[in-house]
């Protein structure tokens, strides 16, 4: 049997919202036929369904945006705030889909209850909150009466020993048996990491039977050609799966398996943005921005009355930051700290390592100035910065000019800083919907990477519906 993974759990995401959409549109109708006293038209359940925007309409339509925007390809994230998150970006998506269906569904939505949706948006928060938090238990369950699979790797003592450990500490691990060497590895009896030695490829077949393995993972390189193939003709007959990997140490950032030519390779891609992604994510940006400088323009000026009536100094913060190719460009913030502080940064102790900056309660920062970090309010301003094409509505964290290097890179971690002058800097990212302030500094490497890897408009479109959602809890914030 397959190791049990993150696809079990996914599905049983998905059968748990489905069972919680429907639980909400039953109790959404049995809850408008109880309201006849307060309604302008009495109905029982069964006219109150009629009336309710059509069930099989809605779980389809959520059904196909949810696997479009790809909500459920991320691991299952169990923490409460995070819980919360998910649950709520599940929830707009439903609410979403319940309006078109109602506009479009009889006579573009006439003979349609509008009370319904109203009613159907809070019971369905209600109902996905619940399903969340069953899905994790469900997964559980499910893995203790799965079959576990048996796995061993094969190749030199210490690099296997060391994958072993690694495929050990997974969240669903199989059942790591232990190493089996090469011809020539014979003496090597404690490869380390707990590890115990089972046999040598000789004794392949002998291992493969006392073990019960159902699987084996060979690391590359490891031993010539011809004792690989001996080994590969073994597993086949007694049909056993072989997997082939990497040695533990290399790092395969960008790495893809591709068919080329008939022959399989493995790619290893720069991590950059082509001209057309950029055209086009340019263009989502002007577009973006301009549409948020609208909704957002009653608001920002409120803050800007705020900061001027509750403290001495100019309304916003302005201060060189790092942008794409490393050049600095004049970054804008709603000024959140008191300007007349006789407390300089260096006389502050940093919590954060790496080049980040963060101190949980920093005494520079003003009480208006706490409540607008925690809910990302003074990034508002940061909206002129993407009209003027310095940023982004989404990308990695722009970082001060003052934790890099004079030429805008790093040299302790060059590979990162290398990657992020590819791309322009966000005003949200993966930092903000993975954690915020609260990630160390090697997950904000980790995440700025995985984003540029990874960057398609559903992703942006992702981060920036998950973004308010996550705000709202100031989980992470300070």
């Amino acid at each position: 049997m397959r190791p049990h993974n993150d696809n079990v759990h996914r599905i049983l995401q998905i059968v748990c919202d489905a069972s919680g959409i429907v639980l909400a549109w039953a109790i959404t109708v049995k809850l408008r036929s109880l309201l006849n006293g307060v309604m302008w038209i009495n109905l029982d359940v069964r006219s109150a369904a009629l009336w309710a925007p059509r069930l099989d309409w809605i779980l389809e339509l959520w059904l196909l945006a949810a696997l479009w925007l790809k909500i459920y390809s991320r691991p299952a994230r169990l923490t409460g705030s995070q819980l919360v998150v998910r649950a709520t970006e599940s929830w707009i998506l439903v609410v979403s889909v319940t309006i078109i269906t109602t506009f479009f569904s009889r006579g573009f939505g006439i003979g349609t209850s509008r009370s319904f949706v109203l009613m159907f948006g809070p019971v369905c928060l209600a109902t996905l909150m619940v399903a969340r938090m069953v899905s994790p238990m469900a997964a559980i369950a499910s893995r203790r009466w799965a079959v576990n699979t048996s796995v061993a790797v094969m190749g030199a003592a210490v690099p296997a020993a060391r994958m072993a450990d690694r495929l050990s500490q997974s969240r669903f691990a199989p059942e790591i048996k232990g190493v089996i060497l090469p011809e020539d590895g014979i003496g090597f009896d404690d490869p380390g990491y707990g590890m115990r030695v089972l046999g040598t490829s000789g004794q392949l077949a002998e291992v493969i039977n006392r073990e019960r393995l159902d699987q084996i993972i060979v690391l590359t390189g490891s031993m010539a050609e011809r004792e690989f193939e001996t080994c590969s003709a073994i597993s086949r007959r007694m049909g056993i799966t072989v997997s082939c990997s990497l040695p533990a140490e290399r790092e395969a950032e960008g790495a893809d398996l591709r068919m080329d030519y008939g022959v399989p390779l493995l790619e290893f891609r720069p991590l950059s943005f082509t001209r057309r992604q950029e055209a086009i994510k340019g263009v989502c940006d002007v577009a973006g921005a301009l549409a948020l400088l609208v909704l957002s323009a009653p608001l920002m000026l409120v803050i800007a009355i705020l900061i001027k009536a509750t403290s001495k100094g100019p309304v916003l913060h302005i201060a060189p930051r790092v942008g794409k190719g490393g050049r600095y460009f004049m970054f804008l913030k709603f000024r959140s700290m008191v300007v007349d502080t006789e407390l300089r940064r260096s006389d502050l102790a940093n919590e954060k390592d790496g080049h980040i900056f963060k101190i949980r309660n920093d005494p520079r920062i003003t009480p208006l100035g706490r409540f607008l970090r925690r809910y990302s309010l003074d990034e508002l301003a940061q909206l002129f910065n993407v009209l003027r094409g310095e940023m982004s509505l989404v990308g990695p964290r722009p970082l001060p000019a003052e934790d890099l290097d004079p030429d805008g890179m790093s040299r302790r971690f060059a590979n990162w800083s290398e990657q992020r002058s590819h791309v322009r800097p966000g005003i949200t990212g993966l930092w903000q919907v993975r954690g915020r302030s609260a990630l160390s500094f090697e997950d904000m490497m980790r995440l700025d990477t995985e984003y540029i890897r990874n960057w398609s408009l559903r992703l942006d479109l992702q981060i920036l519906l998950e973004t308010p959602v996550f705000v709202l809890t100031g989980h992470g914030a300070f």
